[in-house]
């Protein structure tokens, strides 16, 4: 059941995360509004600003409140901040507004960091991941469909609020039916190649945060994954932009443009869940050329993306054209972004592992939101060209940071398997 209720709890998370952004063109068209491409960007920079601090925030109060209060209240405080969003007038309320509703939504990462280190063995971080993320995907799969959808009969204002109240609901959910800690121990599951984050023997087992930092900064591992998740993430954000950049260069209306947007999501929600079970199952020296060829195949699909509109394509078949690249964009993207450093906060933190997620997670969201403050005013001021070729850039410096972090995973494991055999003999 805890399994349950924690995805369906991210589910919604997710809804409301994606919801701003599948109404994002809508409000860009109200004649009511003053919001054009450059101020949506500076909404979702502060949006993203929200983050960076809700990760330090939350981060820290799942290692001290624990995983089921963290998870709730986040819920909760995100779909109020939602429907805030709905009522907005202003740039300044909406980019408030957004701020806060993806600086609680950073509860729901670290706080299941802590639900998983309680109920599942290190030798299944990798697939009970896996599985989590896909909840990731199926909320904005729902937010991008179901919400788009609901734009052609209602106005944005009331998506919204349709988005808010699933999001209360849910939270009722989650404070009946979420536990802290199972009632019976966990049997003893090691494959001889992780470290518990809960084990009395990790190295960070009873030190302070200051001295567990001190041990972050100076890993070559921390700043590997650090950077490839700053690439990650810009990537990830892209779907703030997508609907606009499909409305400006393929002529759909922004309801279209949502639906196939949600190509994105749908790639990734196959990829996540075989990519978890692959990383638990093979070494990490070949996960470094699977995850380097899929980043790889990603910048492809964004440079496809980019020269569409000079192939002269009639509009049905470059908007299944744009959604068969989403997908597979999406199925690149995915297992990269969420199971790596998933597993690694977990391994590398200990007892840390809340704040260490949530750490990872606001560095790479901190080069998000410069890169989308400048982002809408780089799209309308020297054209999505521009913009994509950047994206493309991006990709390429997170497959080569990404590929060296595993590598470096794959020796860490090799000398625990070695000190182990000489521990036995």
């Amino acid at each position: 059941m805890t399994l349950v209720s924690m995805y369906a709890g991210y589910t919604c998370f997710m809804i409301l995360r994606t919801a701003p952004g599948v109404a994002s063109a809508a409000i860009q068209e109200d004649p009511s509004m003053e919001i054009d491409l450059t101020a949506w960007g500076r909404i979702t920079s502060l949006g993203t600003t929200g983050g960076i601090i809700g990760k330090f925030i939350c981060g820290y109060a799942a290692d001290h409140l624990g995983g089921k209060r963290t998870f709730a209240l986040g819920l909760f405080a995100t779909s109020s901040c939602v429907a805030a969003f709905s009522c907005g007038v202003t740039e300044a309320i909406f980019g408030l507004t957004f701020f806060g509703a993806l600086l609680a939504k950073s509860a729901g990462w670290p706080a299941m960091a802590k639900l998983i280190v309680n109920w599942y063995q290190p030798a299944r971080y990798g697939r009970v991941w896996g599985i989590i993320a896909t909840s990731s995907r199926v909320g904005t799969i729902l937010a991008m469909l179901a919400l788009g959808a609901l734009l052609q009969w209602m106005s944005w204002r009331w998506m919204l609020l349709v988005a808010s109240g699933i999001g209360i609901l849910a939270t009722t959910f989650i404070f009946r039916t979420l536990v802290d800690h199972p009632v019976e121990p966990l049997p003893l599951e090691d494959d001889g190649r992780e470290t518990s984050g809960v084990s009395d023997d990790h190295p960070l087992a009873g030190i302070t945060l200051p001295a567990a930092l001190r041990v972050f900064f100076c890993s070559s591992r921390f700043w590997l994954i650090t950077f490839s998740l700053m690439g990650l993430t810009i990537l990830w954000d892209f779907l703030f932009f997508l609907p606009s950049f499909l409305k400006d260069t393929l002529e759909l209306d922004a309801s279209k443009a949502a639906m196939v947007t949600s190509a994105f999501p749908a790639g990734s929600l196959i990829s996540v869940l075989t990519g978890g079970f692959l990383f638990d199952k093979m070494s990490r020296r070949r996960m470094s050329w699977i995850m380097g060829l899929l980043l790889l195949f990603a910048a492809s699909c964004i440079g496809t993306l980019t020269v569409m509109p000079n192939l002269h394509l009639t509009p049905a078949l470059s908007k299944v054209m744009a959604a068969v690249l989403l997908f597979f964009f999406g199925v690149c993207v995915s297992p990269c972004y969420y199971i790596p450093m998933s597993v690694f906060s977990m391994d590398f933190g200990g007892p840390h592992s809340g704040f260490l997620i949530s750490l990872l997670d606001a560095i790479a969201f901190g080069g998000s939101a410069v890169f989308s403050f400048f982002g809408g005013e780089l799209a309308e001021t020297y054209g999505w060209d521009t913009f994509m070729g950047l994206l493309v850039f991006v990709a390429i410096w997170s497959t080569v940071t990404m590929f060296f972090f595993l590598r470096t995973e794959a020796g860490i494991i090799d000398q625990r398997v070695e000190q182990r055999s000489h521990e036995n003999q």
